[in-house]
Parts: C-alpha cells; sequence; structure tokens
C-alpha cells in the first residue's frame, strides 16, 4: 500500500466496528427522479457553470415537480480532461465545482483587489449566456482566482484553524494527493510518466517525506485547501438535498486515468500492461480501448480492498446511493495489451485458459498450433508488386517460414506499436504508412491467443480469421468443444470475482448501489446483482426482445422491478434526438404502448408529426408506469414537456457522443435557471403529474 492507502485502512478499521457487515436491501419506495451533470445547472448564483452550491436550488425545484432523487455524473477532479469518467484522484473532488463568492475571502478580495475584481466580472460575463460551458476557460480561470484567494489573510488564517486540521485528519488520501498535483503543475500538467525518474518512481516513504516538507508547505496546502472548500460547499449541499427528502445518487467511475494520482502512487494496484475496453460487436469491429489501466484484483483483496471501501465510505459523505460505472468490470474487464490501439487482441479478466496438452490431444500441436495462434502473412498481403521489394520490407518485421511465401512476425513484434515504431528506409511516406497499417490489421489475425507459454484463450473472433476458415469441419468441431468448455469455466472464475468483491464493498456503507449493467449477458450476472441489492438499469429504447420477430418492446408491466429505468443515458441521444433520429424505433414505441380504443384508432399517431411536447408525455407517461421501482430520466428528457426549454439545435441539449472527443462533449447547460423551472407551476405541476404515475 502506499503511504496515504496506510492511513486510509488505519482509518477504515477504526470505522468498521460502527458498520453492518449485513448486505443492504434493495430501496423499498419506489421513487422518481432526475439524472443532470451538474456542470449543467444554470443558477441565478452560478452563472458560469453549475457548482456545488447549485443543488441547493435544484432540490428545491425537485420538490416541487415531485422528484425525489437526482443523480449525477462524477464530481471527481479530472484536471485537464474535461470528461468526468477520466478521473485523476480516486478521492479529490473538482475544484471547478466550488462557488468562488462562498469562499471566506471572497468579499475582501472582490473589493480590494481590482485586478481579482476585474478578472471574475469579465469570466462571468463571458460565460452567462453559453450554450455549453467551456470547460478549458472555465477550469483554468478559475485556478487562477483560486490561487489568489488562497493567497489572502483570511485563507491563510483559515488554514490555521481546527476544522482544516481535522478535516485533514479525517482525509488521509490528501497528502499524497498533494504532491502528485504539485508535481504536475510543475511540470506544467505533463503526464506523470513523462516526469524526471526520481519524481515518476516515487516510494511512499519518499511521498510522505515531499508532503511533511516544510519549504513545499506552502505550495502543498493550496490543493489541500482547495479541496477543504470543495468539500464544505458539497457537504452543506447534500446535506441540504437530504433534508429535503430526496436522495443524491453520486457515480463511481469504476477506472482511473492512467495519468492519475492513484496510478501514480500505487503501482501496485494496477495492472499497467494491460488497458480496459470492450470486445468488438457489431458497431465497435475493433473492440473499443479505453486506455485505462487495468486493476491487479490480487492486491486489492490482499488488504481487503481497502481502497475501493475508502471510495465508498468518502462517497458516503455525500450520497445516499451511487452507481457503480461499467458493473460488468467487477465479473470480468476487457484487458488490451498495452500498445494496441484497437481491442481485438483483449481478453477477459480474469480467465481460463486452453492448455497447449488439451491442444495438442484435440490434434492440434507442432505446426498447427503454431499456425493457429501465430498471423502467417503472404507475401502478397502488402500489395506491393514487386515480390523482391515485398519480400525487403516483410523481413523487418517478419521471419519467413522455411521457403514458401509466408511470414510471421519476429518475436519482438507483439502490438501494433511495435509495428508502427519499425523504420523502413528506403521507402516512401505513403507506402510505409500503407505497409504499417496493413501489418497492423495481420496482428489481430490468429485464432487462438497465447497469453502465457502454453496457455490459449480464442480471440474474441476467431471465426474471421485465416486459420479458423482453413480447418476442415471435424477439425472446427474439436476447437469449439475446447473453446465452449473454457468459456464455461470462465463464468465460474468471473462469478466468483465479483462475489469476492461484492462481499467486501457492497456491506461497507448504507447507500443503495446501481449497477450499470447495458448489454451484459452473463448468466451469472442476474443473480450475483440480487444477491448484493444492487438495482439493475433498464434503458426503455433498448429494452427490446432483441432476438424474436419485429423485436418487441418488453412491455412496462415485464421490466425487471429490482431496476432503474431510464429514457436516456448520457451517452446516448435525448428523448427528442431519437424520436427524430430513430423514427422506426419511435413509432414501434407508440404502436405498443398506445392503449387499444376507439378513440385512438381515429387519432393521428404522434409519430406522423415532428417530436412535440405531447410526444414527451405519452413516452414519459408510458414508461413512468415501469414495473421497475426507480424511474430516473435525465433532465432534458423532462424539459421536453414545453417547448421554452429547448435549444434551436438538438444536437446542444446532448452530454457526450461516444467515440469522439471534443470540446462539445460532456458540456451541456440547461437552457434557462433553475430558478425559472421553480416558478413554473405549469411545468412542475406536469412533471409531478407524471411522477405520481410511478411512485
Amino acid at each position: 500500500m502506499s503511504f496515504y492507502l496506510d492511513s486510509c485502512y488505519t482509518f477504515f478499521m477504526s470505522r468498521k466496528a460502527n458498520q453492518s457487515d449485513s448486505i443492504k436491501k434493495y430501496p423499498a419506495e419506489r421513487i422518481s427522479g432526475v439524472a443532470v451533470p451538474l456542470g449543467a445547472l444554470r443558477t441565478k448564483e452560478s452563472p458560469a457553470i453549475g457548482e456545488y452550491t447549485s443543488l441547493v436550488a435544484f432540490a428545491g425545484f425537485c420538490k416541487k415537480a415531485g422528484l425525489r432523487l437526482i443523480q449525477l455524473l462524477p464530481v471527481l477532479d479530472t484536471g485537464t480532461q474535461n470528461s468526468p469518467y477520466s478521473s485523476l484522484s480516486a478521492f479529490a473532488l473538482h475544484p471547478m465545482y466550488i462557488s468562488l463568492p462562498l469562499t471566506p475571502a471572497f468579499d475582501a478580495c472582490y473589493r480590494q483587489d481590482k485586478a481579482f475584481a476585474a478578472e471574475y466580472d469579465a469570466f462571468v460575463e463571458r460565460n452567462r449566456q453559453k450554450v455549453r460551458y467551456d470547460y478549458t476557460d472555465i477550469n483554468e480561470t478559475k485556478d487562477r482566482l483560486l490561487r489568489t484567494l488562497y493567497a489572502t489573510k483570511e485563507t491563510q488564517a483559515e488554514l490555521t484553524g481546527s476544522a482544516f486540521a481535522a478535516w485533514q485528519k479525517a482525509n488521509p488520501w490528501i497528502g499524497t494527493y498533494c504532491v502528485y498535483k504539485h508535481l504536475k503543475y510543475t511540470y506544467m500538467q505533463a503526464s506523470w510518466k513523462e516526469w524526471k525518474k526520481a519524481d515518476r518512481t516515487m516510494s511512499k516513504a519518499e511521498i510522505a517525506n515531499r508532503w511533511q516538507d516544510t519549504s513545499l508547505k506552502e505550495a502543498h496546502n493550496f490543493y489541500a485547501w482547495e479541496q477543504f472548500e470543495a468539500w464544505k460547499q458539497f457537504k452543506h449541499a447534500a446535506d441540504e438535498v437530504r433534508k429535503a427528502g430526496i436522495i443524491l445518487k453520486g457515480d463511481l467511475p469504476i477506472l482511473l486515468n492512467e495519468d492519475s494520482c492513484d496510478v501514480w502512487s500505487d503501482t501496485v494496484l494496477f495492472n499497467q500492461k494491460l488497458r480496459a475496453g470492450s470486445p468488438p460487436d457489431g458497431s465497435n469491429p475493433g473492440g473499443q480501448n479505453w486506455g485505462f489501466p487495468t486493476y491487479n484484483w490480487k492486491a486489492h483483496e490482499a488488504d481487503g480492498f481497502a481502497w475501493w471501501r475508502l471510495r465508498l465510505t468518502c462517497a458516503e459523505q455525500f450520497y445516499g446511493a451511487y452507481r457503480l460505472d461499467h458493473v460488468l468490470g467487477f465479473f470480468r474487464i476487457w484487458a488490451v495489451p498495452d500498445g494496441e490501439g484497437s481491442a481485438e487482441l483483449g481478453h477477459t479478466e480474469p480467465y481460463s485458459a486452453i492448455s497447449e496438452a488439451a491442444l495438442a490431444k484435440a490434434g492440434f500441436s507442432g505446426d498447427r498450433l503454431t499456425w493457429l495462434s501465430e498471423p502467417h502473412i503472404p507475401t502478397g498481403a502488402l500489395g506491393i508488386e514487386n515480390w523482391d521489394e515485398a519480400r525487403r520490407v516483410l523481413s523487418l518485421f517478419c521471419a519467413r517460414v522455411k521457403t514458401e511465401e509466408l511470414w510471421r512476425f519476429r518475436s519482438d513484434i507483439k502490438t501494433a506499436a511495435d509495428v508502427w515504431n519499425v523504420h523502413i528506409p528506403g521507402t516512401d511516406e505513403g507506402t510505409a504508412h500503407h505497409v504499417k497499417q496493413t501489418l497492423s490489421g495481420w496482428l489481430h489475425n490468429r485464432t487462438l491467443i497465447e497469453l502465457k507459454k502454453g496457455s490459449y484463450v480464442p480471440l474474441w473472433q476467431y471465426s474471421g480469421t485465416q486459420a479458423w476458415q482453413s480447418l476442415s469441419w471435424e477439425e472446427k468441431q474439436r476447437l469449439e468443444e475446447l473453446i465452449n468448455e473454457n468459456a464455461k469455466k470462465n463464468e465460474k472464475a468471473w462469478e466468483k470475482q465479483a462475489d469476492t468483491i461484492f462481499s467486501a464493498l457492497i456491506p461497507a456503507t448504507s447507500m443503495i448501489p446501481c449497477g450499470e449493467d447495458l448489454g451484459v449477458n452473463l448468466h451469472c450476472l442476474p443473480a450475483m446483482l440480487q444477491k448484493y441489492g444492487i438495482l439493475g438499469l433498464e434503458v426503455l429504447r433498448w429494452s427490446r426482445r432483441w432476438q424474436e420477430e419485429g423485436q418487441p418492446y418488453i412491455p412496462m408491466s415485464e421490466q425487471r422491478e429490482l431496476a432503474l429505468v431510464t429514457t436516456s443515458v448520457h451517452d446516448s441521444s435525448t428523448l427528442r434526438q431519437w424520436w427524430q433520429e430513430e423514427h422506426d424505433a419511435a413509432r414501434a414505441f407508440e404502436l405498443t404502448f398506445t392503449p387499444a380504443s376507439a378513440e385512438a384508432a381515429s387519432r393521428p399517431l404522434l409519430t406522423d408529426s415532428a417530436f412535440s411536447p405531447e410526444a414527451c408525455q405519452f413516452v414519459l407517461s408510458q414508461a413512468a408506469s415501469t414495473r421497475s421501482i426507480w424511474f430516473v430520466p435525465p433532465l432534458q428528457d423532462w424539459l421536453y414537456l414545453d417547448k421554452r426549454y429547448w435549444y434551436d439545435d438538438a444536437a446542444d441539449e446532448r452530454v457526450n457522443v461516444p467515440g469522439t472527443v471534443s470540446g462539445h462533449n460532456w458540456s451541456y447547460r440547461m437552457k434557462e435557471s433553475v430558478e425559472a423551472l421553480t416558478a413554473d407551476t405549469a411545468l412542475t405541476a406536469k412533471i409531478k403529474a407524471i411522477a405520481a404515475l410511478h411512485d
């Protein structure tokens, strides 16, 4: 464990006696709520971006509208990255959501420092009316203004107080975080992997010594003070939400950015040789490589999952419920070798392997096994007409198979990065790029992947490989039997891992756990979620019987009871976009859920026209009749009940478009203020009536 995890483990164990080890039950009440990114909240007091304190006003709106749950996206510090799922700390809150006027030094600083006042006023004015919030501008400007506030006598006096000292003692992760943040600032935000070796490879003792270095105290305490201010504001807001009878639901990203405090300081807890992602599917033929390191679960288990349990106990200060992002990852993660761009050469962690002995018994040994497990590249694959030239180029990457016109990669060429790092002399840039792109594709053309000597797993899409297609029908049958037997062993391994992890994590707090289990088809998952009281997730537009003719929607009365139902998620289009862009799906929904009657038969279908408040009311009302215990649409979908709250361009209402990187993602802001929504009695009455259908 690192310096701060040593302290955290002691801290956690001191609390353990006061916590029940019994498994938490599902919520007893049916609840309707709203999902919203914190930054999206536009209030009179938060004109540039939603802030921790904005939740107080928003809770007032929710209470009036009959909504009893507020679901947030993650609010952890992500540094220069605008994605809330790219955390650089598992514990630190994002300073960007601090309300500057509520810091103790603001009033005096604003009155006495003309430059500070001018920068703050200009900041507010340029951001007040923006459709999307400007992450970089807000993050950088608030950092400068917070540094000015930190230097004031009011703030320095606060740092010597007992409240600040007590807070630091209760948050033992803060030392390592401050050391990391200051180093990152010193290196102009460069990844820790680009730092000097002495800073890149600090031991826990060295981190502790640096944190205790009095010459660095002023620099380190800036980050500690930021976190103290964020904690105070968020804690106050969370308490006010709770007093209003509303559950605040947080979101715990399952993974951390490689360039994070935790990966830097706790290398033993993470596997940096592998990157997490998802396997190939119809819409992603190369799979997804998220770039985040996977976990070393054995190391986590060895110390009683102290790091994860601390994450939960820290979150419980604010939340009454939490979302386990990518819950499948606690069963098994799709792990991709570092250096691969796509996820095709990935495998599950944990995994069960097919042994070399089992393959030999099935008739696959020697050259036959090599044929299955190593790509064999024809000389003509590069498309170079002169075969002497093709052989010259291939020899830079491969060894020739005897005298055949086939080539196998050299032992040092294992990933796409290795291919792209090879220099091809005497070849123009365009040809070199084509060659490397072609060979990177051939890396994936193997039926079996040898993960360690004598242990093999099948490529996820093995049936499309050259070697598989060359097998006889009998050979395919024998190999597929081995693959299917291995798949059953995998299921048992995944179930065991999830059971081990959940048995440690779920009882650690009283928060209600919810799992993001979209698209998951593990046989063991439903029973495991039920065992640990973890709500599943249903998105109505995808809640269909996909294998049946016509792919009918699942009736609301047959939805999972122990689930949270929603109309859209942050990675999907909004209800308005879905209605406009997936017309056939929307029409099928309307035809399925419109009650049969003479009156209904004589009326035009809503899908005959453009999306409207009436269409929104129809979808939400039908969704509210779900059997599922929680009904939590995003704010945008609730606001479609009144056109005054729509943007002209529906794209401005979407939170994120997966697979794209831009300033547009993760920067959604509501069009009108929370105060305006609260004052709109017609809107709140409409929402309350729909919520009542569910509750």
